[in-house]
């Protein structure tokens, strides 16, 4: 993927995502916990989530070395860098035990890669029993319309650009089902996620 439209991209949905991070706190429920966040959209989230929540003990990263010094360094420029740790990661082959996260995010994962029943299982794996996934997208169910609508056409412009995949409730449900999760929904307010929560 193009490293500077992603950092674009990155800049642009800035102001959303503290509501990305209140959406996926909400559903989470608790203040604490491991965290992972998939790249290579972030680490907006994971920083948004640290400022909620000081309990929280937080891990990025992507599969590409150039995206995971972006993370890096934008984790520093916010004073993070004690808080959450960058490693690198294959999204289909996350390189950790199996349950060792207690909430595993990917913002922007549904809409621009294949096999999407792979990343949903290999999340639901490192999550632990009772853990949750969250893999989508949106501007936040909190963000206002205009706040959005200021920023929609830089966004979808983007957004396009790099390929942006266009996906409905029904194949997020089929991606579910597929992926043989027991207990998920999906949220379609400003946006559109999957969340489950790791059965067990």
């Amino acid at each position: 993927m193009d490293f500077e439209l992603i950092r674009a991209v990155n800049d642009c949905f800035q102001p959303f995502y503290p509501y990305a991070a209140a959406e996926i706190h909400a559903e989470y429920g608790r203040d604490a916990g491991d965290v992972l966040e998939i790249g290579p959209y972030g680490p907006g989230v994971a920083l948004a989530l640290a400022e909620r929540c000081p309990g929280m003990r937080l891990t990025c990263g992507d599969d590409s070395d150039h995206l995971n010094d972006y993370l890096a360094e934008t984790i520093a420029e916010a004073g993070m860098a004690a808080r959450i740790r960058v490693e690198p990661l294959d999204k289909y082959n996350l390189p950790f035990e199996a349950a060792s996260f207690d909430l595993v995010v990917f913002r922007g994962g549904l809409f621009f890669w294949d096999e999407q029943e792979s990343i949903v299982t290999e999340m639901d794996r490192v999550l632990r029993p009772g853990g949750i996934g969250a893999h989508g997208g949106g501007f936040g169910a909190g963000a206002s319309d205009e706040l959005i609508e200021s920023l929609l056409p830089e966004a979808r412009d983007l957004n396009n650009r790099l390929g942006k995949k266009r996906l409905s409730r029904a194949d997020v449900r089929q991606i579910a089902e597929n992926a043989g999760l027991a207990s998920w929904r999906i949220a379609a307010e400003h946006g559109l996620w999957l969340f489950w929560e790791k059965a067990g």
